[in-house]
């Protein structure tokens, strides 16, 4: 019998229902279906033509989402070049790769002004305990990558302790699943 591969779902939009595969491994948590759909409710589902950034990429399941549900664009920042490798697969299937950029990168050292743009809404989904939330806060700031009245969507592990977040941004919306937390940020 053929072993099950494991996949997680584009939920709304042009793509819905689309299986994205990946292979399973301890640093890779695709975002639940349930957290999604809290986190495109929190935004009112109103991504027409924006712009999103997928810092931490993984299998690409937020950027997906935030294409299928509407947005112009999306780039991803991904170290892993396997996983680069799988989620331009799945562009190509879905027929959207002048939507999409792929870089193979480490998010954290990325020079940031190469891309010479603002994004509208920034997903961080970094690897847990690494303390990545605090220097992707940073980067936002210093390469200014959020436009006026922009979002950051983070999820984090259960433990990290928001409070000592450094950040002009406001916390709008914050929730909690299993060994998860996840916040949305207003600029």
């Amino acid at each position: 019998m053929a072993k099950r591969q494991a996949s997680t779902n584009i939920i709304a939009g042009d793509f819905k229902g689309t299986k994205i595969y990946f292979k399973p491994t301890k640093a890779l948590r695709p975002t639940e279906s349930k957290t999604k759909e809290t986190l495109f409710n929190w935004l009112l589902n109103d991504l027409d033509q924006k712009t999103c950034l997928d810092m931490f990429a993984g299998t690409g399941a937020l950027g997906l989402e935030a294409i299928s549900r509407g947005a112009k664009k999306v780039v991803f920042i991904e170290r892993q070049k396997r996983l680069c490798q799988n989620l331009e697969e799945v562009l190509k299937k879905l027929k959207i790769q002048d939507k999409c950029r792929i870089i193979n990168s480490n998010a954290t050292s990325f020079d940031f002004r190469i891309l010479k743009e603002k994004f509208d809404l920034i997903f961080l989904d970094p690897p847990f305990r690494e303390n990545l939330s605090q220097r992707s806060f940073d980067m936002i700031n210093e390469y200014d990558l959020l436009v006026e009245q922009g979002f950051v969507y983070l999820e984090c592990e259960k433990e990290l302790n928001i409070q000592n977040l450094e950040t002009s941004l406001v916390k709008s919306k914050a929730s909690e699943g299993g060994e998860t937390k996840y916040y949305l940020f207003e600029g």
